[in-house]
């Protein structure tokens, strides 16, 4: 009976719960300072979600993921960025930034930082 009761309770939230996908061409606008952070490099991109999946300790997690501020551009508010390619099945994205504030156009963004509440996607109404 608990494994019923197991079934059905996984079951229903696995109905209910959509999974939010990004393409290429999606563009976002920070609505927050600060609301989400790009990385320079893939590198740093890549390390990071692989230490978040994995769940390291605190430790490891600083040893093997740590990224120099230096690296790091805070999305400020009213900040536009466009989604131009994917990697590692949708983790990671490079995104274009439109941005005058930022020498640099070519950032790359977790996608679970895109679920951020204080980023909102831009419809291109035609």
């Amino acid at each position: 009976m608990k494994y019923l009761i197991t079934l059905f309770l996984t079951a229903s939230s696995f109905m209910f719960s959509e999974e939010v996908l990004y393409a290429e061409g999606d563009t976002f606008e920070a609505k927050k300072y600060e609301a989400v952070a790009l990385y320079f490099y893939k590198a740093d991109a890549i390390r990071l979600n692989t230490a978040r999946d994995f769940s390291f300790s605190l430790n490891d997690f600083l040893n093997y993921a740590s990224i120099d501020t230096r690296d790091i551009y805070k999305i400020r508010k009213g900040d536009t960025f466009k989604i131009t390619k994917s990697f590692r099945n949708g983790d990671v994205f490079q995104v274009f930034l439109e941005s005058t504030r930022s020498k640099r156009e070519k950032y790359f963004v977790l996608s679970e930082d895109l679920k951020n509440s204080f980023l909102t996607r831009v419809t291109e109404n035609s």
